[in-house]
């Protein structure tokens, strides 16, 4: 999964790299709004896979003393700079370089060129787009996207698939605000191009921001997983009942399980630790990614 997830971030860094050193040529010999508005957007695209990559490099860092569960949530905390980055970097400059053109318009030159390179911008996101979204389907079984968006800790995939869908979305808004202002003659709709795509990137930045901060403050694994955790700990020969189950996702198939069961006061100590140990062994088989698992007995006094 690891190792998909990184495929995903390279590519998108590769791709998002060459559009944006593309993009602000292209603004140089147009002077479009739009168009410096995407350069933007695609500099901050490239500098959040960057931010992806050191994060998956530091969560690979051995537990210590200081982390005795290790670092595999730095990975939600570098996704999560990569939402302040688009919404500042992309969002909030896109959304001052629209008002400053739409108060004072100039017409762009040489629009056609500015639509060859949108279309072939186009192309390369929609490519990008394609590989993470088919790696997101491989992994959402048979989740929703929106619902696999909010509830996976597989922060790489989600952000570049969130960071492409609004490239091609953003890309479809200049293209209309370029060709409005050219066939026109209204240098206004390149401004207010730049107005939609900052608002667009500012929305995308909330969404992700959001769902990295409910992994950074601690976000439980997902219902189906604790229903069937459950199951399997009170199907264990002599356990009365579950007294409380908690988990917590520590980062991409790394999850903490800690849990309290019943016992009769009558049962003799090697079958306790005989039924917690097969609990935690079927625990592991069939949900690979609960890496650590603190089940305490306790019979009634």
């Amino acid at each position: 999964m690891a190792h998909g997830s990184k495929k995903v971030v390279l590519f998108a860094l590769g791709a998002n790299l060459a559009i944006a050193l593309s993009k602000f040529v292209v603004y140089f010999l147009t002077g479009s709004s739009s168009m410096l508005s995407e350069a933007i957007h695609s500099t901050a695209d490239t500098g959040n896979q960057v931010l992806l990559l050191v994060g998956m490099a530091r969560s690979r860092k051995p537990e210590d003393r200081t982390h005795p569960f290790g670092y595999a949530s730095e990975r939600f905390f570098w996704a999560f700079l990569v939402a302040v980055q688009l919404f500042a970097l992309g969002g909030l400059y896109s959304l001052w370089e629209g008002v400053r053109k739409v108060i004072h318009p100039h017409q762009i030159k040489n629009p056609f060129l500015a639509v060859g390179l949108l279309l072939f911008a186009m192309t390369a996101e929609g490519i990008s787009f394609l590989k993470a979204s088919s790696e997101l389907h491989r992994e959402k079984g048979a989740l929703s996207v929106f619902s696999f968006l909010r509830k996976t800790p597989r922060v790489e995939v989600v952000v570049v698939y969130l960071e492409d869908m609004a490239a091609l979305l953003g890309l479809t808004i200049a293209l209309f605000s370029v060709l409005l202002s050219h066939f026109t003659g209204l240098a206004l709709f390149d401004g207010l191009g730049s107005v939609l795509i900052g608002f667009l990137l500012i929305g995308v930045a909330f969404f992700l921001g959001s769902e990295m901060h409910s992994l950074i403050v601690g976000e439980s694994a997902p219902e189906e997983v604790m229903r069937e955790v459950e199951r399997i700990l009170s199907g264990q020969e002599g356990v009365e009942r579950v007294v409380y189950l908690k988990s917590l996702i520590l980062g991409e198939d790394n999850i903490l399980l800690a849990g309290k069961v019943l016992f009769p006061p009558t049962t003799p100590m090697e079958k306790v630790s005989s039924a917690i140990d097969m609990a935690e062994r079927e625990i592991r088989e069939k949900f690979p990614s609960i890496k650590k698992i603190f089940i305490e007995a306790d019979v009634p006094k």
